[in-house]
């Protein structure tokens, strides 16, 4: 049913807000202490926000981002050296939502990697990673640490889904999705690269966090301190996509209250009610959410 009341008091109340874009990631930079021994260059925390990196290394070692080959520019990493802290708010708050992949709400992405046993062809061997610790906050004033998660571990980075190898300079033409995270239950060890790609299942990788093991049913922000000396280099925050988008409430069932929740979003201009992500909030995105909401969750 297209043309409702209710479909023409949201197409008025459209003209009352300013369009809005979703974002996924983190776009705003809160506060950041470099801490001790940060490589000058590498203090720019405006290089967390946005997407992860896809293609380093333009102007020295060009080269397609993979578990092998991470992210190394300072225009594409902030080192949080011991001591320091970088807190970052994301353009769309995280919601622990019963139908997000793995039970994953929160991507942390970085420039640790994995080291290759059977170099130039990626095989696991090893990595390198440097810890760091991941605090979450739904209000800015209260953070919660991460347990047994670092800010540098399993998964890196991967930015395109039909490379040829692990260390190719030439761009892939596939994008892998920043906002699916990889299986926590993959056991990257002895795996070569071609095995890798398969098992990530179209996942850009990252830090995988769910925000039901330390009590929250929303974050808005991240902060990343070092740890044990050691200081992470981070490239982005992505927000986690919904398998069931119209289960906007994230109870994992569809009803009236997803119906409510989208109406309120849409009025007040939330950015999550770019539901068609066209770049506008606008009627459009209210056809898409019936659409979605018609044709149910898996």
């Amino acid at each position: 049913m297209r043309t409702t009341a209710l479909t023409c008091a949201l197409l008025a109340a459209s003209s009352a807000f300013a369009q809005g874009l979703v974002d996924p990631f983190a776009s705003e930079v809160i506060e950041y202490q470099p801490g001790a021994d940060v490589t000058p260059g590498f203090d720019n925390p405006a290089s967390a926000l946005g997407e992860p990196t896809r293609f380093t290394g333009v102007g020295s070692f060009p080269g397609a981002v993979t578990p092998f080959n991470p992210p190394f520019l300072t225009d594409e990493v902030v080192t949080v050296g011991a001591g320091g802290s970088l807190t970052l708010r994301l353009g769309t708050p995280a919601t622990d939502a019963v139908f997000n992949p793995f039970g994953i709400d929160l991507i942390v992405f970085h420039n640790g990697g994995y080291l290759d046993a059977a170099f130039p062809d990626g095989v696991v061997g090893g990595a390198f990673f440097d810890g760091g610790v991941i605090e979450v906050s739904a209000d800015g004033v209260t953070f919660v640490v991460v347990s047994d998660t670092a800010a540098e571990d399993d998964f890196p980075t991967l930015g395109y889904l039909d490379l040829v190898g692990p260390f190719t300079d030439i761009p892939g033409s596939v994008l892998s999705d920043f906002r699916m995270p990889v299986n926590p239950a993959l056991v990257p060890d002895g795996l070569n690269f071609g095995q890798i790609v398969d098992a990530y299942a179209g996942s850009g990788g990252g830090i995988g966090i769910d925000l039901a093991t330390v009590g929250l049913s929303e974050a808005r922000l991240v902060r990343i301190t070092a740890s044990d000396g050691q200081g992470p280099e981070i490239d982005a925050v992505s927000v986690v996509r919904s398998l069931c988008e119209a289960d906007v409430d994230g109870n994992g069932s569809l009803d009236i209250f997803d119906f409510l929740e989208f109406q309120n979003r849409f009025v007040s201009g939330d950015a999550r009610a770019d539901f068609d992500e066209s770049g506008a909030i606008d009627l459009f995105d209210f056809l898409a959410f019936q659409d979605a909401f018609a044709a149910g969750c898996p």
